[in-house]
């Protein structure tokens, strides 16, 4: 929930005294709050989420603070539509895999997850298909009373497996922890789709609940799965690009002055890329990491591999006819444009180059989000 205090300037008590006739400006502070469903030690606030918090303080002078609540401490994965429409928190991260209900529009082209070659091309396309090509996703947003602001992916999901699952026959009848699409993948390599949230995966294959997990190799790190996994399959098979990582209660920000806003929306570029590099070099030094403490990287046989490319071919198709099984007017369109996005972003990157963070900033800035009508 929203507090506001007014802060009075030391020369307003100091003229009163002296008699003076001038006084101090009066200045409004907003302490917001942002639910979050990740773990307190996660790369999404120290890498990025908590850089944007401050660039924002320092561009209204400390008139709008934020305080991250982790760990799902305002509520699950499933609840954050609620959360946010009703205002339970301010803000905070939407991954609409949970909230297909609420968000079925804005949730649509997330059945690509499996899709992705580069992450950050995709997660790049999402913002400017949520943000600007997709009027539909910003109205069914509208509806529940929430601004959807930033979003991002994270770097390619994996195997992570609590044993030695080496190759598509180990891992027959597994209980392999993943979500939407990626569980279905699952159940075509033979695995036994179990679903578990993020916070949770770390106990799951502690205890066994389950043998493997599709996961970012971020997490070897951020959620410590290198002390619980043997091997990682070297298999990248997608990537969730459609998470929400900016999204606020609309009363809130439209509650906010037009100078505040703005100091939130010119630093949303920069939200994007930090989270996108640091999941990249996260991501990197996670699979590092993990092989020097002992876990064996493991290359996938070729039944994996055949697997994989066969359900990869009828993943855009399956997508538009899931979209249109649940209402969604346009679906074929829709799909078609994000695809067409992540083209057009595929050459904006090669072009600059992902590491350049300013540059890539700047063309976030330059394509969507000085376009963006929030």
């Amino acid at each position: 929930m929203v507090r506001r205090m007014l802060l009075m300037s030391a020369p307003i008590a100091i003229a009163i005294a002296v008699g003076a006739t001038f006084a101090g400006a009066a200045q409004a502070e907003t302490h917001l709050t942002y639910g979050s469903t990740l773990p307190a030690p996660h790369l999404a606030h120290h890498a990025a989420l908590e850089p944007f918090f401050e660039r924002v303080s320092d561009a209204t002078d400390g008139a709008v603070t934020w305080e991250i609540m982790p760990g799902g401490t305002m509520g699950g994965v499933k609840e954050v539509v609620q959360m946010l429409r009703d205002n339970v928190t301010d803000s905070g991260l939407i991954l609409d895999l949970f909230t297909r209900r609420e968000l079925p529009v804005t949730s649509t082209v997330s059945d690509l997850i499996t899709l992705p070659d580069d992450f950050i091309v995709y997660g790049a396309a999402a913002n400017e298909f949520q943000l600007i090509a997709c009027p539909e996703c910003v109205a069914e947003r509208s509806e529940q009373n929430i601004v959807g602001l930033a979003y991002y992916g994270p770097d390619p999901y994996r195997l992570m497996c609590r044993d030695q699952t080496r190759t598509y026959a180990d891992l027959q009848n597994k209980k392999t922890r993943a979500t939407g699409r990626l569980g279905v993948l699952m159940q075509e390599f033979g695995a036994t789709t179990v679903t578990i949230p993020s916070s949770e995966v770390y106990e799951s294959l502690q205890r066994g609940q389950a043998d493997c997990t599709a996961a970012s190799t971020a997490w070897l790190d951020s959620y410590n799965l290198k002390d619980v996994v043997e091997t990682v399959i070297d298999l990248p098979m997608g990537s969730y690009f459609n998470a929400n990582i900016m999204s606020m209660n609309a009363e809130v920000y439209h509650g906010l002055s037009e100078s505040e806003r703005a100091a939130i929306n010119e630093n949303l570029a920069g939200l994007v890329v930090d989270v996108m590099l640091a999941y990249k070099k996260e991501g990197d030094a996670g699979l590092d990491n993990a092989v020097a403490s002992g876990v064996e990287l493991v290359q996938p046989d070729e039944r994996l591999l055949t697997a994989l490319a066969a359900f990869r071919k009828g993943e855009v198709e399956n997508t538009i006819a899931t979209a249109e099984a649940a209402g969604v007017k346009n679906a074929r369109k829709m799909v078609e444009t994000y695809l067409s996005l992540v083209e057009k972003w595929r050459a904006i990157l090669s072009e600059i180059g992902v590491d350049d963070r300013e540059a890539f900033v700047a063309a976030l800035n330059r394509e969507v989000f000085s376009k963006a009508k929030f």
